[in-house]
């Protein structure tokens, strides 16, 4: 599931027990409506006119924050001769590296990694790397336009990643490509839509 690699050794489940790609650890999601107390029934400015060009309006967000999720070290060339894929690396030792240290053209320690010898299994787990987290916020911006009593006219201008925060994939895990260890994608960039939208 998600980045981790397949089974190694289908006679070996035991050495498969690691996350699961989809674990993510800490999540944090926040959403609001805000109704500005504008307009015709609110507190400010609430008639004639100005009413109506400063009523209707909605503020509304999307906080997410979240940690990266597992995944795990193979080699591009199978050494086994044996299974479709899945052989991961041997390791020298902890491929983790200080968060102060990640960068994407090196997100964990490369060197740590070796390609095991041939017709062995390597020795890394299935999932012992944690990739990039995540931090997006959406905003949207609403008019509602009351045409008659049951008629409503609403303008819509949305933002996706309003901030344009570069959120990235995880990192290349295959020993042996160019790739290993570089971070090549990220998630969308800042997206903005306009929209009209009739409720009657």
């Amino acid at each position: 599931v998600g980045a981790t690699p397949g089974m190694q050794s289908y006679y070996n489940r035991r050495a498969e027990k690691a996350l699961s790609g989809n674990d993510v650890r800490n999540r944090f999601a926040f959403s609001s409506v805000y109704e500005l107390p504008f307009g015709v029934g609110r507190k400010y400015l609430s008639e004639g006119l100005v009413a109506r060009a400063f009523g209707g309006w909605n503020i509304g967000a999307i906080l997410t924050l979240q940690q990266g999720s597992p995944f795990g070290l193979t080699t591009q060339v199978n050494t086994l001769n044996a299974f479709s894929g899945g052989q991961r690396v041997n390791l020298l030792r902890d491929p983790n590296l200080p968060a102060s240290q990640r960068t994407v053209q090196r997100y964990f320690d490369t060197e740590a990694a070796i390609a095991p010898p041939q017709f062995t299994f390597g020795t890394a787990g299935r999932s012992i790397l944690t990739g990039p987290g995540l931090a997006n916020l959406n905003l949207s911006l609403l008019k509602n336009f009351r045409l008659a009593e049951t008629w409503n006219l609403q303008f819509r201008l949305e933002s996706f990643n309003a901030p344009n925060r570069a959120n990235f994939e995880e990192p290349g895990g295959a020993l042996g490509s160019p790739n290993f260890g570089v971070i090549t994608s990220a998630m969308d960039a800042r997206s903005m839509q306009l929209g009209l939208r009739l409720t009657f």
